[in-house]
């Protein structure tokens, strides 16, 4: 009788620390410095239907059979932006699972984890993704090239933490807000890249969706019941603009098609990027009587300040009492301004009448592309000559028998990871210490120079 071994059970492992903004000193590249930009990206790019999930696995092993152990999900940014985060899921549970001390395998024998990263990635469908993860590796005795990240060790040390309080109508914390946003890009948009979540009200709960394809709005209920999030169905919906001194119109027949303006919103994104979960959540604009402190527009978090304001006025010849919407007013005239002058041949208004900044100067577009060109070749050439120069060290190294030619591609890592410390390592060993190429002895004898055609013995000879 064949036995049939039961299904391997698998865990997931929430919230682990993937990369932190910083600059670091990694394996193949000094001073690497991903962005919260970057961050957001990764995240981004899995909308992308031919962009996968992060597979994990153990170590940097690359082998077309090497299976993965897992993979990453509901990859998302805290700490406004510094911190990426994920889920580890599907891991086998004798290596994940812990005990009742909270003692796991993998926090113990792989505390550490490091990623594989990919900037500008494109995909198969032609899209090109400015950042990208493609797996994590899980480390044990090596120290990860991130060293802020926290260990699995400290993860499973932690206290459990309580459980999220069901959403209600008046109240809807960022937890929730990402909960809703998570749910929505693994569920109705988890098919479709071209959907994205521009505005979350809150009474009605409707998510406004913009619709890439052919530039429309979507309006989707959805509820969030025992932190189980559903949709209803989407429904086309269109903005209106309405005089604020008219009187309130009246519902239209199908309210189904209508979001009223003033409806109360939890969260308002400027783009794609934003709207991931784990991104912070833009507010809708404050009341006049709050400009004066500061100002956050489109959904960022970036505030103006008074001094901020007082510098566009100046720059834009404007009143002092102007306010915000005034000067949003100007720069609209003035880029029109610049389009017009543009499509009859002239100089752009901007560049006539807007003053530079300090330290910044009007440079042509022909020459600035062409400054571009250069400066990428000449960064192309550098990094050729640095190449070439550790070639050379490591040619000269087995030459003289310092390392031998099975550790040339080791030697070569250590130089990506720090050039000066590697070549005095390499001039610190002696010459023939790991291969001995020099010549072991000589002759003592001095060297017979004797030509035989001189030697009487010879010179009666003949052939």
């Amino acid at each position: 009788m064949v036995e049939i071994p039961d299904a391997p059970v698998l865990a997931t492992i929430p919230r682990v620390e993937l990369g932190s903004v910083g600059t670091w000193d990694i394996s193949n590249i000094a001073g690497w410095h991903p962005t919260a930009d970057d961050f957001a990206s990764a995240v981004a790019a899995l909308d992308c239907p031919a962009v996968r999930r992060p597979v994990l696995k153990l170590g940097h092993s690359d082998g077309p059979g090497d299976p993965a152990i897992g993979v990453i999900d509901n990859l998302a940014v805290t700490d406004e932006g510094q911190t990426l985060v994920g889920d580890f899921v599907g891991v086998p549970s004798w290596l994940a699972a812990a005990d009742d001390e909270g003692r796991s395998v993998i926090a113990s024998a792989y505390p550490d984890r490091s990623g594989e990263w990919e900037h500008n990635y494109v995909c198969q469908l032609g899209h090109t993704h400015p950042f990208v993860l493609h797996a994590m590796a899980l480390l044990g005795v090596v120290r990860p090239g991130i060293g802020t990240l926290e260990s699995l060790y400290d993860l499973y040390a932690k206290a459990p933490q309580p459980e999220e309080k069901p959403m209600t109508s008046a109240v809807m914390t960022s937890v929730t807000i990402d909960q809703v946003r998570s749910a929505y890009y693994n569920g109705p948009a988890a098919a479709n890249y071209a959907l994205w979540i521009r505005e979350m009200l809150i009474d009605p709960p409707v998510l406004i969706v913009q619709n890439d394809q052919n530039d429309s709005l979507l309006k989707v209920p959805y509820s969030v019941v025992n932190d189980e999030v559903t949709f209803g169905e989407a429904v086309p919906v269109k903005v209106e603009y309405i005089d604020e001194s008219a009187p309130d119109p009246e519902p239209a027949a199908d309210d189904d098609a209508t979001v009223a303006a003033s409806a109360p919103r939890a969260a308002r994104f400027a783009s794609r990027t934003e709207s991931r979960p784990g991104r912070p959540a833009g507010t809708p604009p404050r009341p006049a009587a709050q400009a004066d402190e500061a100002t956050t527009e489109g959904g960022s978090s970036v505030e103006i300040t008074n001094e901020q304001l007082a510098a566009l006025r100046t720059a834009l010849g404007l009143a002092d009492d102007v306010d915000l919407d005034g000067i949003i007013t100007a720069v609209q005239e003035l880029a029109k301004k610049s389009e017009d002058a543009e499509s009859d041949g002239g100089t752009p208004a901007a560049a006539s009448t807007a003053p530079l900044p300090d330290g910044v100067v009007a440079v042509d577009a022909g020459r600035l592309a062409t400054l571009e060109a250069n400066s990428a070749r000449f960064a192309e050439h550098l990094e050729d000559e640095r190449k070439r120069h550790i070639e050379a060290k490591l040619d000269a190294a087995i030459a003289e028998g310092r390392i031998t030619p099975a550790n040339r591609e080791t030697w070569r890592k250590t130089f990506e990871a720090n050039a000066d410390q590697a070549a005095e390592l390499l001039a610190s060993m002696a010459p023939n210490s790991a291969v001995p190429v020099g010549e072991l002895g000589h002759s003592t004898e001095p060297a017979d120079t004797t030509d035989v055609r001189e030697d009487d013995k010879f010179k009666n000879w003949s052939l």
